[in-house]
């Protein structure tokens, strides 16, 4: 039997999109079928690295992408479940011709993380209907190679050598054995249902924090919400900036998601500020104590001055630590701890603190902007640079250490408070064009497109994040290891993270770097990325919940279920067919449920048309009448929300025409929904601080850039008047009946859920 696809005139382009993961075409959430055009799936291919000038060039990538396929004795990647007591992979053997299969003998070696060697030898068998295909110089078939029983889950380096037909051929694979499902937390297992805050951690203000929401006002918090009866408490994405000042403040536009942000710091628990004289007569002075007044006092967050304050008071502290404790040669103990931490997260703290660097010297974080001999990561310039500027990369180094210690101590508050979580991170689906990433690993990136989605009801011009996708088949070849490092620097040990658009795993809409021409999906390799999810769950022992909304197959709904990722259910999209309220019982219990979403305006907002009417000021309706059609939509939505609340008597039902006609949301009705929520069976449920107070404006509004305060509105009281407000009892009250650590269960739950 031949092997490969033959493509017919005209179809060569579509061909070799579909072998780069192309999708040729998708069915947007209205129902309408979208066919991939060739000028997408030129510029998109072209994105990816892929020659496709022409229809010879195309043929000759065809052919060669077909071979690599199937003409090769393992994969780059091979997976394994952990219950198969005899394990076996796949290989494709290769044979002068089919008749030369008797006598095939396999020889191996699996390296594990620890370095620990395992070999093994067995015969192969060819069965008698295997399927053949003819390769340059012989056959190939697949076979059945037997391991070694019982491998503990984790990365393996294999190695294998078969031998037969008078040839000898290996091969090496990264071998992954994971879980079939990700890590499900024991007071969940049976039944369980709890709730927690959410909210952007930028937008506390208290009386020390520096104008920013800090960790030490997240470890008040912690103790807030164990005193409310809470399970957890999550945040927006804590992933690095870009190291400038002026830099976009958005969180899902991260320079990394392998380091946190510095700026979240809180800088007076840092043990050098009490030796540092100059940081103290910096902050003590006249100018110093006004400039915390005026940032504390401000209604948005003022980043460029934060930071340069943050940023000037961390290097004195860095210059007080290297007087005492010592960096290159440690003296102390807390020296050596230092030490201990930059050894263990080399050499990427490394790269990130060089790049960091790099950033500060050339005045931006987007290292596209910097000279040319820079911009790679391998130039001999490069590291001309490092070896000049020992001490700016400990800097940031420090800074680091600092930022991972005091995250280390909001989990380890979260414990001592009794929360069953220790705390609801958020992972950024990308990271920003200029960032670190792609100049630490260009090769991985689509740097001609940016990861967007297609137009829906409440973006009708569809979305461009600015986010350069990850290049599948890269990734793959990778061994996933950029994958791995993400997920390992976000997983908070015992809690639970959240992937935004997690249908990224298995898909991602690609937005053309070209006027005009519109985007398309790719595939990515869904199995592999959830074994490394699956099994990365596991080792930290974090519940995986996937933001599934916008447009998701039936099939990715069913698989992220099957893999144990907690679907997450947003209210204000959770509808019947007649455009009704999803009633509680219909909410499935692997879920986290919620009244909407930091892109999404809060629940007084959309009771009220904030977000219809920053639509129309900004110009972000792409139709006339679609203003009027949505107001018109919201008017009945009001209505359909408190005949909802009514049909569960949560509201009696001959007050529902006064209460939707109120312009404001009655305190009833946001009380309301949110105990609407907490009936769900979804096992988790998430409060956002906007809802416990009623505040209308929403974090972000997609399709603005300056227009909207987008990121830096904070909320109007400080943490410690919300402590003595009495809306957060009020809504505990009404929540502990029915999520309280205490509270109800379902179906035979355990009896305790605390640590």
């Amino acid at each position: 039997m031949e092997s490969g696809l033959k493509a017919r005139p005209g179809a060569v382009l579509p061909l070799l999109g579909r072998l780069c993961g192309l999708a040729a075409a998708y069915t947007d959430n209205q129902g309408k079928r979208h066919a991939t055009r060739p000028a997408t799936y030129r510029a998109l291919l072209q994105a990816m690295g892929v020659p496709c000038q022409d229809e010879a060039r195309c043929r000759e990538e065809i052919a060669r992408r077909q071979a690599a396929l199937t003409d090769r004795l393992l994969p780059p990647v091979t997976l394994l479940s952990p219950r198969w007591h005899r394990p076996h992979l796949v290989a494709a053997v290769c044979l002068p011709r089919p008749e030369a299969a008797e006598g095939l003998a396999a020889a191996g070696e699996l390296v594990s993380e620890d370095g620990s060697r395992l070999t093994f030898a067995t015969h192969l068998r060819v069965e008698a209907r295997a399927g053949w295909r003819r390769v340059p110089g012989g056959w190939r078939t697949s076979v059945g190679v037997p391991l070694p029983p019982d491998l503990e889950p984790g990365y393996y380096d294999l190695r294998l050598e078969v031998a037969g037909g008078g040839r000898t051929e290996s091969a090496q694979s990264r071998l992954i054995v994971a879980p079939r499902a990700a890590f499900r937390p024991e007071c969940l297992a049976a039944g369980r249902r709890l709730y927690g805050f959410n909210l952007p951690l930028y937008a506390l203000r208290s009386a020390q924090n520096w104008g920013l929401g800090d960790f030490g006002d997240l470890k008040a918090v912690m103790e807030w919400a164990a005193a409310l009866g809470a399970a957890f408490v999550g945040v927006n994405p804590l992933h690095a900036p870009l190291p400038e000042a002026g830099g976009d403040p958005s969180p899902y536009s991260p320079a990394t998601r392998l380091f946190p942000n510095f700026l979240y710091l809180d800088l007076a628990a840092v043990p050098e500020l009490a030796d540092c004289r100059e940081a103290q007569a910096l902050l003590a002075s006249p100018g110093g104590a006004a400039l915390l007044a005026r940032l504390r006092d401000a209604d948005l967050v003022a980043y460029p001055e934060v930071y340069a304050l943050k940023e000037r008071v961390l290097r004195e502290l860095f210059r007080s630590f290297r007087r005492r404790h010592g960096a290159e040669s440690p003296r102390t103990a807390r020296g050596r701890e230092f030490w201990r931490f930059r050894e263990a997260q080399d050499p990427t703290l490394s790269d990130f603190a060089l790049y960091s660097a790099l950033a500060e010297v050339h005045g931006s974080g987007d290292w596209r902007r910097w000279p040319a001999e820079h911009r790679d990561r391998r130039a001999p310039a490069v590291a001309d640079f490092a070896a000049r500027h020992r001490e700016r990369l400990g800097f940031w180094q420090y800074v680091q250490w600092l930022a991972a210690a005091q995250l280390a101590a909001v989990r380890e508050r979260a414990r001592t408070a009794n929360l069953p979580f220790t705390l609801y991170q958020d992972l950024a689906l990308g990271a920003a064009a200029g960032g670190f990433e792609t100049w630490a690993f260009p090769e991985l990136f689509a740097q001609e497109a940016a990861a967007g989605a297609p137009p829906d009801a409440f973006n009708p011009k569809g979305q461009n994040w600015g986010l350069p996708p990850l290049i599948p088949h890269r990734l793959r070849d990778s061994g996933f290891d950029l994958f791995i490092r993400t997920l390992r620097a976000n997983l908070p040990p015992g809690g639970m993270l959240r992937l935004d658009h997690v249908m990224g795993l298995f898909r991602l809409f690609w937005v053309p770097d070209r006027p005009g021409v519109p985007g398309a999906y790719v595939r990515y390799p869904a199995p592999e990325l959830l074994a490394i999810l699956a099994l990365e769950s596991h080792r930290a022992r974090t519940l995986i919940i996937g933001e599934d909304l916008g447009t998701v197959t039936p099939a990715i709904r069913r698989e992220l279920a099957r893999r144990g990722i907690f679907s997450y259910k947003v209210l204000l999209f959770e509808r019947e067919a007649d455009g009704r309220f999803r009633a509680p019982p219909d909410y499935p219990p692997q879920a986290l449920a919620a009244v909407t979403t930091h892109d999404l305006p809060t629940l007084a907002g959309y009771w009220q048309g904030e977000d219809i009417a920053l639509k129309q000021r900004f110009h972000l309706y792409p139709k006339p009448g679609l203003a009027a059609a949505d107001t018109q939509a919201r008017e009945q939505d009001r209505l359909r929300l408190v005949q909802a609340l009514a049909a569960e008597a949560i509201l009696p039902r001959d007050r529902c025409l006064a209460l939707a006609a109120s312009p404001v949301l009655p305190a009833a009705v946001r009380l309301g929904t949110l105990e609407y929520l907490a009936r769900s069976r979804a096992a988790l449920l998430e409060v956002r601080l906007e809802e416990v107070f009623g505040w209308p404006h929403q974090q972000n509004l997609p399709g603005t850039v300056d227009q909207h305060p987008n990121w830096r509105r904070k909320f109007p009281l400080t943490l410690e008047e919300m402590r003595q407000a009495p809306e957060a009892v009020q809504l505990a009250q009404r929540l502990a009946p029915l999520r309280g650590r205490q509270g109800r269960r379902h179906e035979g739950a355990p009896e305790g859920c605390e640590r």
